[in-house]
């Protein structure tokens, strides 16, 4: 995993905004993944064209595709200010932010950002032109741009600075900007794309969905676990419940079971030292599937340089042990990088803590038994429906059973099943 993202936006830019907003939704997301991103000002880039909403049917589009890309990033009351083009002019606000950049950590330079494109694109829009407008969005940036709360990111003497070293950015200005349309640009935002491999690539206008089109990010992290209604999952060394064989066989079903869409030839699953261990010798590694077992003990490991499906293959004769969640995930991300595979996290409860710290947990799939018994290990995160709401607050919402079958591939009796006097109930929650 790895790369980096040249950001090229423009504060007068619509979709710059856009793009703006979906990086910093995902920006914890794509450095847990080694990707480095540079955020870039710059200017007007002049190639001659007129703008789009000079055309009339691109303008009746742009209406659409507009508000469509403002919602799918959460952006709310944001329109254009009543003159674009004069107030579009932002060199002194650009040159400002530059400042900022050279000379603060880089999330002061961020949420500075954020602050300006906040002025520009929502009411009342704020003119960055004049001085005392600039100056008074600077002197209420804060941390946290919109909640006024937040801590300021300057002082008054600070706003007097970065005032007064505008005219020292100019150069620097310019050559972000040329450094742009050497690169191949004619408009914001434009984006210059390394991958891992250092194979390099532009994106640019309908391309700002950055998230969905550069195949640079963690895989998601599904997490699977059985647990009574206490969220126990284990006890000394086992699984407390026994004769639950169906559902043991959706598990293998479900974490065997590749995507139709998806190229992968399988799926991971990574655990434990103590959870692997526990599996009877006879059942492991579980077939079909690329085994990481996670062991402090080992080194990091890479797969060879082969084609996924060569991997597969020399990597399901034998687990593959690497030293961390991180680890585990990069390991599976080399080895199927592009091609769909999904990957799942099956315990114990310390695997389970690591993974659910990490940005790129998006699902648990949770059997809930629907009984007590004697435990000794639990699940650390309360997704009992009748909890303290840890669950909600942290973000996690119960999906519908419909939603489960459609990601699970399997069907699901309603109202859950009964096996062995035991009653449980297949369900799945996701972090929104």
């Amino acid at each position: 995993m790895g790369g980096k993202i040249e950001c090229f936006l423009d504060i007068s830019s619509y979709f710059s905004y856009v793009a703006f907003a979906d990086l910093a939704q995902n920006r914890d997301k794509l450095a847990a993944s080694g990707v480095d991103i540079d955020s870039k000002l710059t200017h007007h880039v002049n190639t001659g064209n007129n703008p789009p909403w000079t055309n009339k049917a691109k303008a009746k589009y742009l209406q659409c595709d507009s508000r469509r890309a403002a919602q799918r990033v959460g952006l709310v009351n944001i329109r254009s200010p009543p003159d674009l083009m004069a107030a579009g002019h932002t060199i002194s606000p650009l040159r400002a932010l530059h400042f900022v950049k050279a000379n603060y950590p880089p999330a002061t330079f961020i949420a500075a950002m954020e602050a300006c494109f906040i002025a520009f694109w929502t009411p009342p829009n704020v003119n960055l032109i004049p001085e005392e407008n600039l100056r008074a969005v600077l002197l209420g940036a804060t941390e946290k741009p919109g909640r006024s709360d937040s801590k300021t990111l300057f002082t008054e003497d600070e706003v007097d600075k970065i005032m007064k070293s505008r005219g020292s950015m100019k150069d620097v200005l310019l050559a972000t900007t040329q450094r742009a349309v050497d690169l191949g640009a004619f408009g914001a935002p434009w984006f210059w794309v390394t991958n891992d491999g250092g194979e390099q690539e532009p994106f640019f206008g309908s391309d700002r969905h950055l998230t969905t089109n550069i195949a640079m990010t963690a895989p998601e992290l599904t997490l699977i676990v059985a647990a009574t209604r206490s969220m126990g999952i284990g006890f000394q060394g086992t699984m407390p419940w026994k004769g639950l064989k169906r559902e043991m066989q959706y598990f293998a079903r479900v974490t065997t079971r590749v995507p139709a869409s998806s190229q992968a030839p399988q799926n991971a699953v990574i655990m434990g030292r103590k959870t692997w261990d526990s599996i009877p010798p006879k059942f492991r590694p579980l077939k079909n599937r690329l085994n990481i077992v996670i062991s402090r003990s080992a080194t990091p490991s890479h797969p060879p340089s082969s084609s996924p499906s060569t991997t597969a293959s020399s990597s399901s004769s034998a687990e593959i042990r690497v030293p961390s969640v991180e680890a585990a995930l990069q390991y599976a991300h080399e080895t199927s990088a592009g091609t769909g595979a999904r990957v799942f996290v099956m315990g114990g409860a310390q695997i389970y803590e690591a993974a659910l710290r990490h940005p790129a947990a998006k699902r648990v799939l949770l059997t809930r038994i629907d009984a007590e018994f004697d435990c000794d290990v639990f699940f650390p995160l309360d997704l009992r429906a009748d909890g303290d709401g840890e669950a909600a607050a942290r973000g996690w919402r119960k999906r519908s059973r419909e939603e489960l079958e459609r990601w699970t591939g399997q069907e699901v009796d309603e109202g859950g099943q009964e096996e062995a006097g035991i009653k449980y109930e297949f369900e799945m929650w996701e972090r929104e």
